[in-house]
Protein backbone atom coordinates (compact mmCIF):
# COMPACT_ATOMS: atom_id res chain seq x y z
CA UNK A 1 0.00 0.00 0.00
CA UNK A 2 1.48 3.36 -1.45
CA UNK A 3 0.90 6.20 0.99
CA UNK A 4 0.50 9.39 -0.29
CA UNK A 5 3.00 12.25 0.76
CA UNK A 6 0.61 14.96 0.01
CA UNK A 7 -1.35 14.58 3.71
CA UNK A 8 0.38 17.38 5.46
CA UNK A 9 -1.64 20.64 5.85
CA UNK A 10 1.88 22.93 5.64
CA UNK A 11 2.22 21.39 1.77
CA UNK A 12 -0.74 23.03 1.02
CA UNK A 13 -0.64 26.04 3.12
CA UNK A 14 2.41 26.91 1.32
CA UNK A 15 1.12 26.27 -2.02
CA UNK A 16 -2.24 28.27 -2.03
CA UNK A 17 -1.00 30.68 0.56
CA UNK A 18 2.94 31.87 -0.26
CA UNK A 19 3.32 30.21 -3.84
CA UNK A 20 0.67 31.69 -5.38
CA UNK A 21 -1.09 34.33 -3.10
CA UNK A 22 -4.35 33.17 -3.47
CA UNK A 23 -5.64 34.41 -0.21
CA UNK A 24 -6.11 33.76 3.70
CA UNK A 25 -6.82 30.35 4.47
CA UNK A 26 -8.69 29.93 7.17
CA UNK A 27 -9.16 26.40 7.34
CA UNK A 28 -7.27 23.19 5.86
CA UNK A 29 -8.70 19.47 6.57
CA UNK A 30 -7.39 16.65 4.57
CA UNK A 31 -9.19 13.55 4.66
CA UNK A 32 -8.66 9.84 2.89
CA UNK A 33 -11.74 8.61 0.30
CA UNK A 34 -12.24 4.83 -0.24
CA UNK A 35 -9.71 3.40 -2.50
CA UNK A 36 -10.24 3.25 -6.07
CA UNK A 37 -9.52 0.04 -7.79
CA UNK A 38 -6.63 -0.15 -10.58
CA UNK A 39 -5.15 3.28 -8.59
CA UNK A 40 -1.91 2.76 -6.49
CA UNK A 41 -2.28 5.78 -4.48
CA UNK A 42 -4.74 6.54 -2.01
CA UNK A 43 -7.49 8.58 -2.67
CA UNK A 44 -6.67 11.58 -0.47
CA UNK A 45 -8.10 15.09 -0.83
CA UNK A 46 -7.75 18.15 0.87
CA UNK A 47 -10.78 21.09 1.74
CA UNK A 48 -9.64 24.30 1.59
CA UNK A 49 -11.94 27.24 3.19
CA UNK A 50 -10.50 31.03 2.20
CA UNK A 51 -11.48 33.97 4.55
CA UNK A 52 -12.53 35.69 1.72
CA UNK A 53 -14.56 34.72 -1.00
CA UNK A 54 -12.06 36.19 -3.87
CA UNK A 55 -9.94 33.79 -2.95
CA UNK A 56 -11.76 30.71 -4.41
CA UNK A 57 -11.45 32.15 -8.18
CA UNK A 58 -7.66 32.94 -7.98
CA UNK A 59 -7.13 29.41 -6.77
CA UNK A 60 -8.88 28.36 -9.87
CA UNK A 61 -6.99 30.28 -12.16
CA UNK A 62 -3.80 28.58 -10.75
CA UNK A 63 -5.53 24.97 -12.16
CA UNK A 64 -6.32 26.43 -15.10
CA UNK A 65 -2.61 27.66 -15.88
CA UNK A 66 -1.79 24.38 -15.32
CA UNK A 67 0.60 25.42 -12.15
CA UNK A 68 -1.01 23.02 -9.47
CA UNK A 69 2.04 21.04 -9.01
CA UNK A 70 3.04 20.20 -4.99
CA UNK A 71 5.95 18.16 -4.28
CA UNK A 72 6.02 17.20 -8.18
CA UNK A 73 2.77 15.10 -7.83
CA UNK A 74 -0.09 16.96 -9.94
CA UNK A 75 -2.78 17.90 -7.86
CA UNK A 76 -6.60 18.47 -8.92
CA UNK A 77 -8.31 21.97 -7.98
CA UNK A 78 -12.14 22.04 -7.78
CA UNK A 79 -14.84 24.40 -6.34
CA UNK A 80 -17.17 23.06 -3.51
CA UNK A 81 -20.49 22.35 -5.46
CA UNK A 82 -19.32 21.66 -8.62
CA UNK A 83 -20.03 17.77 -8.59
CA UNK A 84 -16.80 16.58 -8.99
CA UNK A 85 -16.79 12.80 -9.72
CA UNK A 86 -17.07 10.01 -7.18
CA UNK A 87 -16.58 6.97 -7.40
CA UNK A 88 -19.49 4.68 -6.03
CA UNK A 89 -19.41 0.84 -5.95
CA UNK A 90 -22.09 -1.11 -7.89
CA UNK A 91 -24.56 -2.27 -5.47
CA UNK A 92 -26.48 -5.58 -5.30
CA UNK A 93 -29.96 -5.70 -6.30
CA UNK A 94 -32.48 -6.86 -3.73
CA UNK A 95 -34.24 -9.59 -4.40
Amino acid sequence: MLLHHLNSVEHYWKFFQQDFECGLIKDIRIRKGQKIPGKPKDNVYAIIEYAHHNSVPRSMRVASKKKSTVLGNRIRIYKAGTRTIVFVRPQKRRM
